[in-house]
């Protein structure tokens, strides 16, 4: 029997034919986005014959064609059985994909791990690299002996192409080095997925077309020497032929090639043509002019990360007369010799062999200082200030630039053409031009730059794709390939969404002028240009030869500098310096520092030049800068020397009086509580080791897309244990006595989590030799004693010993505060005298104080006669700052900023790391409360490459000098509409405080109470309760796609994706015919205090709808530590029946598609009954129980297919907002459905019972301090009763609604004792003190998984602390016991192909986990998918 597999990748299509066993060919073919043209000619060219069975599998391609479709994991089980083959794990390394499944005694895959969406280390990304060096897959082939391999960041796609471009650039690695690099971070990657695994021992077959690549199986061996790696011959090709076996059973016959294929719906929305905006831009023509002989010029170098630009400008006219862009191709000075040979050209063919004299010679761009070493000219300048001066020759008046380059792209705003604020893009490159080529050429066959504007504007309707980050752009486009889209639409939809992540991540929420120039490469693409003018509504210019304005001003700027007596003139011939080489005579260790920076020697026509270092001190010595260091001070190293040093115990005086020693990670709290943990061992007698290396091998553990302090944490964690201490400090940094009032100071997830993922991601390390006190002084002294009393009695120590070692501990502490107060005024003092800038460094002191994490910046300011002081020691005490700042390093970032703001000689940098989600907030304050004054954002992460940090260091310190000759001139004002929501003893009230006015908000229809959607149901029901209340409210529609954009045109596309769902929704109202200026509104948004960002948002909303000058929104918040009753019982009531009624509802809903006979038609009948019910709950919500009766007994008569025992469930938990709104939930609740598998999304309630159960908590801590006598009179007495009385009430509602619509027979068994819940959390994951969902969703989840669940999904938006932590602590645990787990993180687009492919797999063993059904269950009919029912329409 003859049987064809076909497998649809993500880079390749592979066919294999197969006669019995026999293999007759096979095939892998690059389809290069186009996979039916791919296919159509492997079978065209093989001649298939008729009757072959044929199946599919793959990517969601697969559905495009007529043939059954079956899911990857099942054809690796088929092939690896079919070779008969016994191993331990099964490695997939595909172009885009990196898959490791392990596998049982029977040949079935137990679990699998992939990476997220980010295409680093995968085979596409080595494939775009090769390109970028202009080299092939076959320069694998020819990789010399002397090539080393360089530390490259492995987290993410664009930060590793940082490192390989910057470390070309600048000659630190040879084209070889590269790809030996690269091939080592495949290796890393698939090597840490096998340890998370616990696979370092047994038998692993490695598949897919990168184990072509001999070096990454090289690697692999090298890193798992205890691993025995089988790669096998059908490797290439190994899921198609598992397709090809399966298919003896289960194959369709393979019709012929016209009728191989079918229409499949394109389900993105879609953006307006852009041609509609071709009347707002302006292409001004070039004015190049002739090279005239006998004339003076300037020669003006761009060296860009991926072009180089050169230019000679006439001294005389100021115009550009020859020029040249090209590639760098990782060389920039051969690159730079590629633009002279050309710009020779140029000038034979003006004046032939006559001479002409070149006089100054400079550079800029990300190469500019090689470059400058090259053509030995001091002339070295950043781009900002050289685009700043090449746009303003042309049009003086233009107030906001846009450049868009290769790998950067920059924001500059002017006043009077001086630079007075910018931004560069922090480290995505979604929004450059070198991504925009890479994507066209990689997927839509697009080859060169320009055939890519013809392309996109021929699109009728462009797709909209996300603009987070390239890597999900990128399976974006993919997914659109695979759904059909032309590939018009796909590349404006590329086009515009580069664009919008310009706007959103670069500009955020900066200041757009209305004189805008668009410069840079890409903005000769015409298409790019038009997208800007359609999403901005504004005009949009082009100048002249856009790509030339980095080196045509720097060239104008070096004859400023001329005529301002800073250059003298030199003598530059164009064929010496063709003839001129870069010779590297040595490398030295500088010692100036702790960096211990590599120094090269380089030679250029015998003189040498010392190149490279973190800081600046070798390019002074190269341009002859000089500066008096006597007055520039790093205050970051004495604060440092302060706290780990003069404030730290004397060793000398340590006196053992236990044997045990304790190892202390240097990470998160060690930063600021150093004096208090060293102290309280010493004064114990307890030899305690801080660690002082970040093992590799530690950050290999991380089991979650944690921030790069928690990898670093993670290493640091490794070193320690690796000393062999008998106890491992970890401690849970909960909280710190706050600067505010009204709100505590407590820490992040990642922070306070770190002894529960470290726990997770260490199972070696036993809980015994754990130490992991709750470090929380919310309470007072006396409460914050109480773990470490515990602490102390593992360690043999009585209470008496432990509260005298604590008292000193703290004692320290608080001497070290009052010095580095002291050190802090002296610093302010500096800075009020300084001649120069002086720098406020902020952020945390983990990522901004230490060298492991803060890439040597302070030293970049000190380098460059810069003073740069520590945030955490300026005396700020008395700054105000936003409300329900209720992290203590945000209190401290935003009273130092508020300082900062008012200090004419002090200018904030802000150090943040790549996905920290406290700053996606704190980063709008900060712009907020800087008003006009310039400040610096520099995100870090794992990279090395510092060439964009210096870029940035450098503008900013020009914008500064900018600044400070205008800032007279600059002025700011926030806006205010006086409008107050205010709870009072008789009511609800609105106050106007220029008048006083006190406005009712019952039974007034002119205050509407707008209530964002979190899920269909619960919001239509909770607004019917408040209106049968005689509240005025209303529930927001559903979001869309056009709705998420309108928030992200507003935000820097960072935060949350509940934050723009909520206020999309908003902005959308308020800009419909619903919204009435004679009305006021009450935006109502549920708050909490921390840890996570949700308390950010109505702060956030509150200040953006200021700017937006809404003079009748105000936003009410509720918050969770009230359990959201702050207005009355009476609303409470109300919401709480509606909340019920809504979670069992969902739940209904949810069993009915997976359950009915008819799922369309089920859903048509079960909206007809909640309408139903909410036209009864607006008369009165808690009499609506014998309607819902009567609504129970027909959804009963709706026919099924099956029972939802029948069913297995999943549990969705994870971040509330998401988990239930129906935009962010409900593709996750189609494919389940589908599948015949019941969704249960956890309910609202849940959340409130939890916040019930922490609220008890915490009345019952307060309680423990009264003194026994007071308690039963006591406040805190009268809270626990009144908390005792709602709890039963809550139970009683929830019991009655229950007991009403089980008689659906559609309601799931959840885990609804809160307690059980949260004991199976502090047994399995954390401890009762992190107060987040953290807490509930480990231990519902676990609960579940008990009482018969098969699986569960934690859900979150993208980059959500509470998620992250949720997997770091949920997977580990689940993988020991084989339950199914997955999370999944939303960004408000379709999921992405490599997240199907992880839902796919879930879902195989979600249905194999209670019970083992046939294969052939699995196989999707020919010429059609599994049928999606969507109760969404914003993707339709």
């Amino acid at each position: 029997m003859r049987t064809l597999g076909i497998n649809i990748g993500s880079s390749n299509v592979k066919a294999v034919l197969l006669d019995g066993d026999e293999i007759l060919w096979s095939e892998v073919v690059p389809h290069e986005g186009n996979f039916l043209g791919a296919l159509t000619r492997i079978l065209s060219s093989r001649g298939v014959p008729k009757g072959v069975a044929a199946l599919a599998t793959g990517t969601e391609g697969r559905y495009l064609l007529n043939v059954p479709g079956v899911i990857e994991p099942l054809c690796v089980e088929a092939a690896l059985g079919d070779m008969g083959e016994e191993v331990d794990a099964v490695v997939s390394l595909g172009g885009e994909d990196l898959v490791v499944y392990t596998i049982n005694e029977s040949g079935k895959i137990i679990t699998s791990f992939s990476g997220n969406k980010c295409a680093s280390g995968t085979g596409e990304f080595f494939k775009q690299q090769l390109g970028r060096m202009d080299m092939g897959l076959d320069a694998v082939d020819g990789l010399g002996p002397d090539c080393r391999v360089f530390k490259l960041s492995s987290r993410c796609s664009v930060f590793m192409k940082s490192d390989c471009t910057h470390r070309l650039n600048k000659g630190e690695a040879t084209k070889g080095d590269i790809i030996l690099s690269l091939s080592n971070v495949m290796a890393i990657k698939v090597a840490d997925f096998l340890k998370r695994a616990r696979m370092e021992r047994g038998r692993v077959m490695l598949t897919g077309g990168v184990t072509r690549n001999p070096y990454v199986v090289g690697f692999l061996s090298e890193k798992l020497p205890d691993v025995e790696f089988v790669v096998p011959g059908i490797a290439p090709f190994f899921e198609a032929y598992g397709a090809a076996l399966l298919a003896r059973k289960t194959g369709g016959e393979l019709p012929p090639l016209e009728g191989l294929t079918r229409e499949q719906g394109v389900r993105f929305a879609r953006f307006t043509s852009l041609k509609t905006a071709e009347g707002r831009v302006t292409f001004v023509p070039s004015r190049k002019t002739k090279v005239r002989a006998g004339r003076e010029y300037i020669l003006g170098v761009d060296g860009g990360s991926t072009t180089t630009k050169a230019c000679l400008i006439d001294m005389e006219t100021e115009e550009i007369t020859a020029s040249y862009y090209g590639r760098t191709h990782g060389d920039p000075v051969k690159a730079l010799k590629r633009c002279i040979v050309e710009i020779k050209k140029q000038i034979v063919e003006d004046i032939g062999d006559q001479p002409i004299r070149i006089s100054l010679a400079a550079t800029t761009g990300s190469s500019r200082e090689i470059l400058g070493v090259f053509l030995e000219t001091p002339a070295v300048y950043n781009e900002i200030i050289a685009h700043a001066v090449g746009t303003t020759y042309y049009r003086p008046d233009i107030d906001t630039i846009f450049e868009i380059g290769g790998q950067d792209a920059k924001y500059v705003l002017l006043k009077n053409k001086v630079p007075i604020d910018y931004a560069m893009n922090e480290a995505c490159s979604a929004g450059t031009g070198s991504f925009l080529e890479e994507s066209c050429r990689g997927d839509l066959s697009i080859e060169h730059a320009h055939e890519i504007a013809p392309v996109a504007l021929a699109a009728e309707r462009p797709l909209k794709f996300g603009e987070h980050c390239s890597a999900f752009i990128n399976s974006d486009i993919r997914k659109a390939i695979q759904q059909g889209a032309s590939r018009e639409d796909i590349t404006a939809g590329l086009v515009t969404s580069i664009v919008s992540n310009y706007l959103n991540r670069v500009v955020g929420n900066r200041t757009v002028g209305n004189s805008i120039v668009l410069q840079g490469g890409v903005a000769k693409n015409e298409a790019v240009p038009l997208a800007f003018a359609m999403l901005l509504n504004k005009d949009i210019l082009v100048p002249p030869d856009p790509e030339l304005m980095g080196c045509f001003g720097v060239g104008l700027l070096a004859e400023q500098k001329l005529s301002e007596g800073f250059l003298e003139k030199g003598s530059y011939d164009l064929d010496t310096i063709l003839a001129t080489e870069i010779v590297g005579e040595r490398e030295f260790q500088c010692k100036a520092c702790d960096n211990y920076c590599p120094i090269r020697v380089l030679v250029v026509n015998g003189r040498r030049y010392m190149f490279g270092g973190r800081c600046n001190k070798y390019a002074n010595m190269r341009k002859k800068k000089i500066f008096d260091e006597s007055g520039v001070v790093d205050y970051i190293e004495r604060r440092n020397e302060l706290m780990f040093v003069e404030c730290a115990p004397d060793p000398a005086s340590f006196i053992e009086r236990c044997a045990h020693t304790v190892g202390i990670p240097r990470c998160f709290s060690v930063y600021t509580l150093w004096p208090f943990y060293s102290h309280f061992f010493h004064e114990l007698g307890v030899r305690a080791v801080l660690s002082t290396e970040i093992s590799p091998a530690g950050i290999a553990r991380v089991e979650s897309g944690y921030c790069f302090p928690a990898e670093i944490a993670h290493g640091a964690v490794q070193a320690a244990f690796d000393a062999n201490p008998d106890f491992l400090f970890l401690p849970h940094f909960r909280d710190m006595e706050s600067y505010e009032d009204d709100v505590h100071a407590n820490f992040c997830p990642i922070t306070q989590g770190l002894p529960y993922y470290i726990r997770q991601a260490f199972p070696e390390i036993p809980d015994e030799r754990v130490l992991s006190p709750v470090v929380s002084f919310k309470y007072g002294e006396e409460k914050a004693l109480e773990p470490f009393i515990e602490l102390g009695g593992r360690l043999g120590f009585g209470e008496r010993e432990v509260r005298a070692a604590f008292g000193v501990a703290l004692e320290r502490q608080r001497e070290y505060a009052g010095r580095s107060a002291e050190l802090g005024r002296e610093a302010l003092d500096t800075a009020r005298k300084s001649g120069r800038p002086v720098i406020a460094l902020l952020g945390r002191p983990y990522n901004a104080f230490t060298p492991d994490a803060n890439m040597g910046i302070p030293r970049k300011f000190t380098s460059r006669g810069c003073t740069v002081i520590p945030f955490d020691i300026l005396p700020f005490e008395n700054e105000a700052i936003f409300a329900n700042m209720y992290w203590y390093y945000g209190q401290q970032d935003m009273k130092a900023s508020g300082l900062v703001r008012n200090e004419e000689n002090l200018f904030v940098t802000y150090i943040t790391n790549f996905s920290c989600a406290p700053d996606s907030f704190m980063l709008h304050y900060l712009k907020w409360n800087m008003g006009t004054k310039p400040f610096l954002i520099l995100e870090l992460d794992s990279h090395t490459a510092d060439a964009g940090v210096d870029t940035r260091v450098e503008a900013f310190l020009d914008i500064i000098e900018g600044y400070r000759s205008k800032y007279a001139e600059i002025s700011a004002e926030r806006f205010d509409n006086g409008l107050r929501f205010v709870v009072e003893k008789d009511g609800l009230y609105v106050r106007r405080l220029s008048t006083g006015e006190k406005m009712p908000l019952k039974d007034n229809p002119r205050i509407r109470l707008l209530l964002a959607n979190m899920g269909r149901l619960s919001t239509e029901l909770l607004a019917a309760s408040l209106r049968s209340a005689g509240i005025s409210a209303e529930a927001m529609p559903l979001a869309d796609v056009p709705t998420l954009q309108l928030a992200r045109n507003h935000a820097s596309g960072k935060e949350c994706l509940p934050s723009h769902l909520v206020l999309g929704e908003a902005l959308r109202f308020f800009g419909s015919k619903d919204y009435r200026k004679d009305e006021i509104y009450l935006l109502f948004v549920p708050t909490t205090t921390g840890p996570c960002r949700t308390g950010q948002y109505f702060v956030f909303y509150e200040n953006l709808f200021k700017d937006l000058r809404l003079d009748n929104v105000v936003v009410v918040t509720l918050d969770s530590d009230n359990s959201y009753n702050e207005l009355g019982p009476d609303f409470s009531k109300h919401a709480w029946w509606g909340l019920v009624i809504s979670d069992y509802m969902k739940d209904v809903e949810t069993s009915l598609r997976a359950c009915a006979a008819d799922p369309a038609e089920a859903m048509k009948k079960y909206d007809e009954l909640w309408r139903r019910l909410i036209g009864v709950a607006e008369k009165d919500v808690r009499g609506v129980l014998p309607v819902l009766d009567g609504i129970a007994a027909e959804i009963a008569r709706i026919p099924l297919k099956r029972t939802i025992d029948e069913c297995p469930r999943v549990l969705v938990v994870g971040e509330i907002y998401v988990r239930r709104d129906d935009f962010a939930v409900d593709e996750l609740i189609q494919h389940f459905s589908s599948s015949g598998i019941i969704g249960k999304v956890s309910g609202i309630t849940e959340w409130i019972y939890y916040c019930d159960h922490v609220r008890r908590h915490e009345i019952q801590k307060r309680l423990g301090l009264v003194p026994w006598y007071r308690r039963p009179f006591s406040k805190e007495m009268r809270e626990l009763i009144g908390w005792k009385i709602e709890a039963m009430y809550k139970h009683r509602v929830e019991h009655r609604v229950g007991a009403v619509l089980r008689k659906t027979g559609l309601l799931p068994e959840t885990p609804h004792d809160m307690d059980r819940i949260m004991e199976n959390a502090e047994k399995y994951f954390v401890s009762d003190e992190l107060h987040s969902e953290i807490s509930v969703s480990s231990g519902v989840a676990a609960t579940a998984m008990m009482d018969g669940y098969s699986g569960v999904v934690n859900i979150s938006p993208f980059a959500c602390l509470i998620g992250r932590v949720i997997e770091g602590i949920l997977t580990p645990w689940a993988r020991e016991r084989h339950y199914p787990v997955m999370s999944v993180e939303i960004d408000g687009n379709l999921l992405p192909p490599g997240i199907i492919n992880k839902l796919d797999i879930f879902m195989l063993n979600v249905l194999r986990f209670r019970r083992d059904p046939d294969v052939s269950s699995f196989v999707e009919p020919g010429g059609g998918k599994r049928e999606l029912l969507s109760r969404m329409t914003g993707f339709n």
